[in-house]
Formats: structure tokens, C-alpha cells, sequence
């Protein structure tokens, strides 16, 4: 990880400082962004353990939004652009059992992103990208729990714990973690500064750590896919003269 935040840094700072007859533009960009995170229901309970229940993954929607440098030689077809931006992701998990039990799970992560593209354009304005994104999780243990577990318990007398112990466990038993994705774009950057865009991200490495626990929580690779609709405004590097 080290290795990969350097390389993108040293090809940002190139970028800046070795202007010469590059085309450089910097600028921001802001969107919504859809994530589904994998193997949830397989972490929670064990295969063949219980019968009588559904629990299902459902992705979220969330923002996202940040800074880039994009340059390019004039006349040139292809461009590097580095970023670093804020995302929300995560995955709802909703069960439900024959007795009556239903609870959701809200895994809520919020990620630093660090992350390069290479674009290409096949026709004046509009790109095809491809590039690899590091993404830092600041939010590891933004968990919520809730269930109608207390009115099932006035109903049949059985015993469940209150929402917040659950809560507290699945926050001591699970852990975000940072995570390594590849990333597939294409937009369109008009003559006005502004551009449109969409971004398919493809989680690579495991998003989430199951802790030592007592409940039966095992850990495997849960990886987090996204898809985003993106909005930017750029600005010429030589304008930042004018500021």
C-alpha cells in the first residue's frame, strides 16, 4: 500500500511541476454512488446451523465526491488523472424468520480514496478510463442494528437481547478495513469545463475483518463492488496565475 499511495504521488507532483507542453487541468467532482458488499449473510451464520429464515443483501446509496489533476500532451488521445476523493459505501442486511423475527444490519463505511486512471479518447471529449484505486476506511465500526426482536418478545414470551447489545457485538466482531479495487469509467468533458461520468468499481482485496468473537461469526473475503454517476468542473493549471 505504501508503494501504491508513493507511485501516486510522484506521478501527481510530476504532473504539476513538469508543465512544459502538457495540457493540465485540476477541478472537483461530486455524484451518487450505489455499493454492494459480498459474503455478508456466509460471515453471520454458519451453513446448516438454522432453517426457517432468509437473510439477504441489499445494496446502498451513498455520496461521493473529491479533487483531480488530469494531463495530457495537445492533440493527444490519452491522459493520466489522479484523484482523491470521499466515499460512502456499504450493504444493508435484512433477515426475517418464520417466528416472526426481522432485523436489518447497516454496514455504513466512509472511505479516503487514492486513485490514478489512464483515459483514452476515442473521439474529441468523450474518454474511456481504467486505473487502480487504494481506498482508506475511516469509519470501521459504523454499525447499526435494529429489529422488532422486543415486540416479538411481548407477543411469545421468548427472550432477545436489546438492539443496543447486539449492536455493540456486531461492532467488536466486525471491522472495516481498507481495500484495494480496480476501476472501469467513461464520460464526456465539454468545451464548458464541465464533465459527466460513470464509474464501475470492482473491489479486489477482502473490505472487512471478522474479529475473535463467541457467536459463531466467521471470517471470509467480503469485497465491495460500486457503480457511481458522477458530475465535475475543471480549471486550466495555467489559471491558477490569475488567483
Amino acid at each position: 500500500m505504501k508503494k501504491f499511495i508513493l507511485l501516486i504521488l510522484i506521478i501527481s507532483t510530476q504532473s504539476v511541476f513538469s508543465q512544459g507542453d502538457r495540457e493540465i487541468t485540476y477541478g472537483l467532482f461530486g455524484g451518487g454512488i450505489y455499493s454492494k458488499m459480498s459474503n455478508i449473510p456466509d460471515a453471520l451464520i454458519v451453513d446448516g446451523i438454522y432453517e426457517g429464515f432468509t437473510l439477504k443483501e441489499e445494496g446502498k446509496f451513498g455520496g461521493t465526491g473529491g479533487f483531480f489533476i488530469n494531463w495530457k500532451y495537445p492533440y493527444s488521445n490519452v491522459s493520466i488523472q489522479t484523484e482523491l476523493s470521499y466515499s460512502g459505501q456499504g450493504t444493508d442486511v435484512n433477515y426475517e424468520d418464520k417466528k416472526g423475527l426481522k432485523y436489518k444490519m447497516s454496514f455504513n463505511y466512509s472511505y479516503i480514496n487514492i486513485g490514478l486512471q489512464f483515459k483514452y479518447y476515442p473521439v474529441e471529449g468523450f474518454y474511456l478510463g481504467v486505473g487502480p484505486y487504494l481506498s482508506f476506511n475511516i469509519a470501521g465500526d459504523n454499525i447499526k442494528y435494529t429489529s422488532n426482536a422486543q415486540e416479538v418478545f411481548a407477543d411469545s414470551g421468548v427472550y432477545f437481547e436489546p438492539d443496543a447489545n447486539v449492536q455493540k457485538v456486531l461492532k467488536e466482531s466486525f471491522t472495516g478495513k481498507n481495500y484495494f479495487s480496480g476501476v472501469l469509467s467513461a464520460g464526456y468533458e465539454f468545451s464548458s469545463n464541465l464533465s459527466i461520468g460513470a464509474r464501475y468499481s470492482l473491489g479486489i482485496t477482502d473490505a472487512m475483518k471478522t474479529e475473535e468473537n463467541g457467536h459463531r461469526y466467521s471470517e471470509n473475503k467480503n469485497k465491495i463492488n460500486s457503480i457511481s454517476l458522477i458530475i465535475g468542473y475543471s480549471f486550466d493549471f495555467d489559471d491558477l496565475g490569475n488567483f
